[in-house]
């Protein structure tokens, strides 16, 4: 969302006044309940039309409309919403940097009785306490993905007698050795996007260091962040051409189409694959994104948000159907509508029998209690380790773009790592002044 127009201080500006005047819409003597996802895909539709119809029956006070919106529009969409007095009801798929800012401006109902309802001691800790704060809960982690997963090809490495990679060394190694013809070693992010800059907080992290430090200082300009760029120039050659524009898609479909040996990403790539390659079906799997040796295991994730924002006309309402969406049923159906890409954010469904009731997740189920094992673990911006606050200005600092701008100066630019990390820690050291 780096590239939106509309201003955090606009969207603020804009939200005055509009918490006096909820708008309520009523439809056939039934009161509606507006619900905005960002996940509108065939599948993901037809399983949201069968859970509502679910609530309905048992709800009968109740409708539910969908509304959709994308990753690059919620900003301008919230912000009409609060201008206009005229908020949905129950938000999902939201990452946790933007509620942060939400939670900052004061713009979301209280979230506690939807946690409670759904037990506390249910959620994994990290996706649970995420939207914690001053001892309140403000949203909770719907479900969850992490693209710190490494994916590869069992085939490919087999021939090159290359073992899966558990460091950036290895990774390298294994990178130089798998580029051949029209095959590259691996697939990454290195453009101004979102995905390179979700990736820079995670090599970071893998490194040892940190972007913002637990007392508050900027921790980004480090020998970890310099390793970091160090290595990801070291891994640039062995990147497919043009790398330097890659976001989300573009990695995806460089893994998919057999472009790239090794890729980082969710789950996806199962599904994906299934749908467009299965040729390669048999020879994929996954395994946690490799780590600097002298640093440790680290995973991102977005923490996929469900929150009300504050002036919704149902509150009570909202609340019901986000409870619903927890029910072991409703819940694991639209799991298995991407198998493998998002994944529970509930123990008791990670465990549960069901969740592995379909074929791509009984084939891949290794694949995915890894993915599901790391995702527990996973952290982002918001709060970077156990001792760090809740950082409120997280969504400034990714939004910025100045993760993924050093990351360009370096490889595109070829500024030393060392000049490159200094001036984005200066970036975002004005960023948390302001």
């Amino acid at each position: 969302m780096s590239d939106l127009c509309v201003s955090r201080r606009g969207f603020v500006a804009a939200a005055v006044g509009a918490l006096a005047c909820p708008q309520i819409v009523r439809a056939q003597g039934r009161t509606t309940l507006r619900f905005w996802t960002s996940q509108g895909a065939p599948a993901q539709m037809a399983a949201w039309k069968d859970i509502f119809a679910r609530f309905e029956q048992a709800n009968p006070r109740f409708t539910v409309a969908i509304e959709l919106y994308s990753d690059d529009d919620i900003w301008p969409k919230l912000t009409a919403g609060f201008a206009a007095r005229n908020l949905p009801d129950l938000i999902s798929f939201v990452q946790a940097y933007t509620v942060a800012t939400l939670a900052n401006n004061d713009l979301l109902e209280p979230f506690d009785e939807v946690v409670k309802a759904v037990g506390e001691d249910d959620f994994f800790p990290g996706m649970r306490d995420i939207y914690k704060i001053d001892g309140r809960y403000v949203a909770a982690t719907l479900n969850n993905a992490t693209s710190s997963n490494l994916w590869y090809r069992k085939d490919l490495l087999g021939e090159a007698g290359v073992a899966p990679p558990k460091t950036w060394d290895e990774q390298l190694d294994a990178a130089r050795k798998l580029t051949k013809g029209d095959i590259y070693g691996n697939s990454l992010p290195y453009g101004r996007t979102s995905f390179a800059s979700t990736m820079m907080v995670n090599f970071i992290h893998q490194a040892g260091g940190m972007i913002v430090n637990p007392d508050g200082s900027v921790g980004l300009n480090s020998p970890a962040t310099v390793a970091a760029l160090e290595f990801l120039a070291d891994m640039f050659p062995f990147a497919p051409p043009g790398a330097t524009n890659y976001s989300w898609g573009e990695v995806l479909n460089s893994f998919v189409t057999g472009r790239a040996a090794m890729a980082p990403y969710t789950g996806r790539p199962i599904a994906i694959v299934a749908q467009q390659n299965p040729k390669i079906l048999d020879s994929i799997s996954v395994i946690p994104y490799p780590y600097r040796r002298e640093g440790h295991p680290a995973f991102d994730c977005p923490f996929n948000s469900l929150f009300i924002p504050k002036g919704a006309a149902n509150v009570g309402g909202a609340k019901l159907l986000a409870t619903a969406l927890f029910e072991k049923r409703n819940y694991i159906q639209f799991l298995h509508t991407t198998p493998g890409h998002i994944l529970p954010s509930l123990k008791s469904i990670s465990t549960s029998a069901e969740l592995f009731d379909q074929p791509l997740m009984q084939k891949f189920r290794p694949e995915i209690e890894l993915m599901m094992r790391s995702t527990a673990q996973a952290r982002n911006l918001v709060k970077e380790s156990d001792d760090s606050p809740y950082d409120l200005k997280a969504g400034d600092i990714f939004n910025s773009a100045a993760l993924s701008e050093m990351l360009q100066d370096v490889v595109v630019n070829k500024v030393p790592a060392k000049q490159a990390a200094a001036k984005a820690a200066d970036k975002v050291a004005e960023i948390l002044k302001a």
